[in-house]
């Protein structure tokens, strides 16, 4: 779980170079929805990293587990990463949503140490 934060506060600042303000997609993703995605793939990312490491059989069960992910959020990954990029263009938002997973991810994990 430390190595998602990681990533994720990465990401937060790579994120922080705007890609001048992009247009919206026609199919963007509510800031809700895509915080509660984006703690989903976290998720995702952390347990594929935990089971398999960066091999092959990471990459095949992330992709399996994002293409589920998806489908339970009734959206496409087009959709996803077109949602992610306009985002990524507009870093103080990004900035705030990420600051939501983190929140969640948090909560999620202090719920997993109650449980052990």
């Amino acid at each position: 779980m430390k190595q998602a934060l990681i990533g994720i506060l990465l990401l937060t600042l790579v994120s922080c170079h705007s890609k001048s303000g992009a247009p919206a997609p026609d199919h963007l993703i509510s800031k809700d929805s895509m915080i509660s995605v984006m703690v989903d793939i976290h998720i995702a990312d952390a347990v594929g990293d935990q089971r398999y490491g960066t091999d092959k059989p990471n990459r095949d069960f992330t992709n399996a587990v994002y293409a589920r992910i998806y489908q339970n959020h009734h959206i496409t990954a087009d959709q996803y990463k077109t949602s992610f990029a306009y985002y990524e263009a507009h870093p103080t938002d990004m900035n705030k949503m990420y600051e939501q997973v983190i929140t969640e991810l948090s909560k999620k994990e202090a719920d997993l140490k109650k449980v052990k």
